[in-house]
This record gives C-alpha cells, structure tokens and sequence, in this order.
C-alpha cells in the first residue's frame, strides 16, 4: 500500500535529519563553547524539533488505528520516532555539562 510506505518513508526521514541536525549543532557547540548563540539555535531547533516530531507521531498513532492490518509496522516506525528522545536528553546534558550550567 503506498500511504503506508509513505508514512514509514516520512518517519525515517524525519529521524534521519532531526538526529542529523542535532549532532551537528552537538559538535559545533563542543567545538566553540564560547557561542552562546549555538545554546540559542540549539535551543529554538529543540522547540520545532519536539512539535514537529509530536504532530508526526500522533499521526501515526491515528494512521495504526486507521490501517490496522499494518500496525506492527507503524508502531515500529513509532519507536524509531520515539527512540531519539534519549538521544536527545544525553545531548541536552552534555550541552549543560560542556557549558558549566
């Protein structure tokens, strides 16, 4: 079914570069640590990051309920979703401890 590909081809995608950006401003910020305008950036990109990767996982959680027949693959692409907030939690405090805040 193409709608279920594309929704899992949207949730890797999204995983890709939410995880990509987010290790790059990591290691600029590690790199400069005087740039208080990384901590800024970082800080607005965690805002979009959190509402956008929200609206996308409430639309899979509707899209398990609405193609039942697909669920063990849209739960699983939920988890992949899922899965970069411990990632990003381990970036935040290493931002803090990198910072000395």
């Amino acid at each position: 079914m193409k709608t279920i590909a594309n929704i899992k081809n949207i949730c890797k995608f999204t995983a890709l570069v939410s995880f990509t950006i987010g290790t790059v401003l990591v290691i600029l910020f590690a790199m400069n640590k005087a740039q208080d305008s990384l901590i800024i950036i970082g800080f607005y990109y965690i805002f979009i990051a959190v509402i956008l990767n929200s609206i996308l996982l409430f639309c899979v959680f509707i899209s398990v309920l609405y193609f039942s027949q697909h669920r063990q693959e849209l739960l699983a692409h939920c988890g992949l979703l899922v899965l970069k907030i411990p990632i990003a939690l381990g970036y935040f405090f290493l931002v803090l401890n990198l910072s000395g805040l």
